[in-house]
């Protein structure tokens, strides 16, 4: 898609550093203004560090402020903070800023995922959720529909709880994820997978929302991000 399709630029991003190294602060005008119309403004003297994105997939991005990422961070940082918008939304937004900057669309969409999975959520305006796997599903019948749906089956074998992949607690033995469970998503593992296939933003998030479902009671378990060889691949 062409820039013109996602969305473009208003105004531009000039940072100052803030006492202490954490964290910089917008100088003038900044935002985006999305395909549809909708404006993402970042307002001069705004605080922005680069938290909004798992620390993890920084990994991938490189600094945080040089580069392809840095507006598309700067956005995402400030509309986290305000909660302009639901969470799906302002990460979508960071999603097409990310592409508007030139950033390819695979390692665009590894970030996302990243983001979607383990970035910041609220409940204001928040969308309905995926609704969970009925526990009348046989294993059987789950492990046939993954295995026709490479998205979400690439997914399911990607989120791992207590050492067992989403895939793996369809069949497992335990009753219930460990009272404090963690779960890990592998950028890695998808990799291949959202070159090859290409998913829609919609079909990735779809898949890591009910890859989850597969492991029982994980509700509300910490979530983080693993990259393993991505990161050695810039």
């Amino acid at each position: 898609m062409g820039e013109h399709e996602l969305g473009r630029f208003t105004g531009k991003l000039i940072l100052e550093p803030m006492p202490g190294g954490g964290q910089m602060k917008t100088v003038e005008d900044f935002g985006f203004q999305d395909a549809d119309g909708r404006h993402w403004p970042v307002p001069p003297g705004t605080s922005v560090d680069g938290t909004s994105i798992p620390k993890a997939v920084w990994s991938l991005l490189g600094r945080p402020w040089e580069g392809k990422y840095r507006e598309a961070s700067a956005l995402h940082d400030h509309h986290c903070t305000v909660r302009s918008a639901d969470w799906q939304s302002v990460h979508r937004m960071f999603y097409r800023a990310m592409l508007v900057s030139g950033v390819s669309e695979r390692r665009a969409k590894l970030v996302y995922a990243g983001v979607y999975f383990a970035g910041p959520r609220w409940e204001n305006f928040a969308r309905p959720s995926q609704p969970a796997v009925p526990s009348r599903t046989a294993p059987g019948d789950i492990l046939y529909a993954l295995c026709r749906d490479p998205i979400t089956l690439a997914v399911s074998e990607a989120i791992e709880c207590d050492g067992t992949s989403a895939f793996n607690w369809i069949t497992s033995a335990h009753h219930r994820a460990d009272g404090n469970a963690e779960i890990t998503l592998g950028l890695d593992k998808i990799s291949t997978m959202v070159e090859e296939d290409a998913p829609s933003l919609p079909s990735l998030e779809a898949a890591i929302d009910y890859a989850v479902t597969l492991i029982p009671h994980v509700e509300g378990a910490r979530r983080r991000i693993s990259v393993g060889r991505l990161a050695m691949l810039g």
